[in-house]
């Protein structure tokens, strides 16, 4: 038997991440593979968009990262919160 589960465009702020202190030294593309990696170990994203920071905040960029599920987003976030995931200082995030 198959089940058709239909996917839409997560609206819901617990379903969203913000991922900051991320390193200047990569390139956004590869910092967005880097999340897109490590995030979807916590099940299926809708999507994962990194962003410069402001100019007053300094060299480096934030990533927001939007999955299907709250409780994978909650899971991802409380994993991955303070970890060094794949840069030498630990990132930052929260759900928003």
């Amino acid at each position: 038997m198959v089940a058709l589960v239909p996917f839409v465009v997560p609206i819901v702020g617990d379903k969203t991440l913000l991922v900051w202190e991320l390193s200047s030294g990569p390139t956004a593309e590869a910092l967005q593979h880097s999340l897109f990696t490590v995030f979807s170990q916590f099940r299926l994203l809708y999507s994962v968009r990194v962003f410069p920071n402001a100019a007053v905040a300094g060299p480096g960029f934030y990533a927001i990262i939007k999955f299907y599920s709250a409780r994978d987003a909650h899971r991802a976030q409380k994993a991955c919160d303070q970890k060094q995931l794949f840069q030498t200082s630990p990132v930052k995030n929260s759900q928003s």
